[in-house]
């Protein structure tokens, strides 16, 4: 599946990937009947959907690894029957669902997009209280770790002997260990052994010249509220980026930046036009994209194609 878009169902094509055998998650899943190609019966039936895609996110990313989801709080009809008009906070609603999965939530990056089409604030000619609602023009970019207690004894990274004790745990579910081995190189002034986990070991192992961060990219993202402008995809009644709601490119360039290294696997489950996994093979990174619409599928080749 390493470098592919895979054209079919997440919900069927996922638990066909491999326990822990993925770096980096990075999606936007379609909104709760915001496109033609993303409706559902009841807002219950498009909440157990991505409930149980993202307990298959949960279970194919390593451990200790990290979870992006780009999503917007929408304005949209909950019912068939007149007056279900409501507005829908997702960005709330998957961040309750992700923690009890087992996710824990870290940051939630508010993407500012400046000021897109909306009526909203319409108030049809009555400036008078109740009547006055803003113009949505945000997204999140919800952040999450995976963290499952794993004991299973990790060697010293130093020395790489066994010999190491239980030293509680760095963070919460993060198991730490202590070098036992008087001869290992690293001791403190006290004596005490090299401590480090697993989640330490990943996080050294990235410590290098080919994954420095940019600083264009570190002072772009310093804040966790960002702005910049959604693709552009209608030119003179044309949809030139071939897809009714392409996923900018800072978004995915920031999370691999971010949360990964050079030659990691990132997927992204509902890949659409193939933006995160074309920005992943720029970055250095192999990908797994997932699409269900054939004519998508084939864009996100082509495009990938045209880049190499």
């Amino acid at each position: 599946m390493i470098d592919t878009i895979i054209c079919g169902d997440c919900l069927e094509i996922m638990p066909h990937i491999p326990d822990k055998s993925v770096d980096l998650v990075v999606t936007s899943p379609p909104y709760f009947n915001a496109r033609e190609y993303s409706q559902w019966e009841t807002l219950a039936s498009y909440l157990s959907d991505m409930r149980e895609l993202f307990e298959e996110v949960f279970r194919v990313l390593d451990n200790h690894h990290i979870f992006v989801l780009n999503v917007g709080d929408i304005q949209c009809r909950v019912g068939k029957q007149p007056g279900t008009m409501r507005r829908v906070p997702l960005g709330a609603l998957f961040t309750a669902m992700c923690e009890e999965i087992g996710f824990e939530f870290v940051d939630d990056y508010i993407w500012d997009k400046g000021e897109p089409q909306s009526f909203r604030h319409i108030t049809g000619g009555n400036p008078y209280p109740f009547y006055i609602y803003p113009v949505n023009v945000y997204e999140h970019i919800l952040v999450f770790h995976k963290h499952v207690r794993d004991m299973a004894r990790v060697p010293c990274p130093v020395c790489f002997t066994h010999q190491v004790q239980n030293n509680g745990q760095s963070e919460h579910n993060v198991q730490s260990w202590e070098c036992n081995n008087d001869a290992c190189d690293h001791r403190s002034s006290t004596n005490r052994g090299k401590r480090f986990s697993a989640r330490s070991i990943m996080m050294d192992a990235g410590k290098t010249e080919d994954n420095l961060i940019e600083r264009h990219l570190l002072q772009k993202w310093r804040r966790d509220i960002v702005r910049f402008s959604p693709v552009i995809k209608w030119i003179k009644g044309e949809n030139v980026a071939g897809h009714p709601a392409p996923f900018p490119e800072d978004i995915p360039e920031m999370a691999i930046s971010f949360y990964s290294r050079k030659g990691d696997t990132i997927l992204d489950p509902f890949s659409g036009s193939g933006t995160t996994c074309l920005v992943a093979r720029k970055l250095g990174r192999h990908y797994i994209g997932i699409e269900k619409e054939p004519e998508y599928c084939a864009l996100a080749e082509k495009r990938i194609k045209e880049m190499l």
